[in-house]
């Protein structure tokens, strides 16, 4: 039986894409994983889906297409409404429900209370997606607000999380944030990875995601075991 998860953000660009990406470039082709954005915003700019597909080299069949995508770099309720669009989520959770039973990273879009309509948040997408989480911080000041703030909405609402995972550039402060937060946010570290020192080729990335991302499998081990963490 395959296993789904949610990646959730502690906020917007922080790190989400990136923890993403060292996640399919090492366990992809080795587990089956496929990656998928329902809802991509900023395309004018960015594509998460392309950026991975760039980064690791994967082919297409890796990946799934968003459900809905929007120009404009903002809130998906403001970006589809900007577009003359709507979002449903009926469709997305049904889209989400043929994906429980696979091996897929669902990436979300921004932190866990950014609206995806006027009145359904991305938390309550999580919800009732019934997926377990991995809540993706930054090794950078602040983390330890952002974070908690983040894990207390989720557990509060009995959703299931894996636990939390750092990335960023190096920070002397980063091995007390995240003993911190898991002291009082009461879910597993699941691990830190800093950004590399230079800009890597895909061939480079995919080497650097199996040297120093997950290095104690505790993400893929809790990914593909569907231990509740919280």
């Amino acid at each position: 039986m395959g296993q789904a998860f949610y990646v959730a953000g502690t906020g917007t660009d922080v790190g989400k894409t990136y923890f993403s990406s060292l996640f399919m470039a090492k366990y992809a082709e080795k587990h089956g994983f496929r990656y998928w954005k329902p809802i991509q915003t900023g395309t004018v700019s960015a594509d998460d889906t392309s950026f991975i597909k760039k980064t690791t080299s994967l082919p297409e069949t890796y990946f799934l297409n968003p459900g809905f995508v929007f120009k404009t770099p903002a809130s998906p309720h403001f970006a589809a409404k900007l577009e003359g669009q709507t979002i449903d989520p009926k469709t997305l959770l049904t889209s989400m429900s043929k994906e429980r039973k696979n091996n897929t990273l669902i990436e979300g879009a921004g932190g866990v209370f950014v609206p995806i309509t006027e009145d359904y948040l991305t938390i309550r997408f999580i919800q009732e997606s019934n997926l377990g989480v991995v809540v993706v911080g930054s090794t950078e000041l602040g983390t330890i607000n952002h974070t908690l703030l983040t894990l207390e909405a989720l557990t509060s609402r009995f959703i299931p999380v894996f636990g939390f995972y750092l990335v960023g550039p190096n920070n002397p402060l980063q091995e007390d944030n995240a003993f911190i937060i898991q002291k009082l946010g009461g879910v597993s570290f699941l691990g830190i990875t800093n950004f590399p020192e230079q800009k890597l080729s895909s061939e480079g990335f995919k080497t650097f995601a199996l040297d120093q991302f997950d290095r104690n499998q505790n993400v893929i081990s809790v990914v593909l075991d569907g231990d509740d963490e919280t």
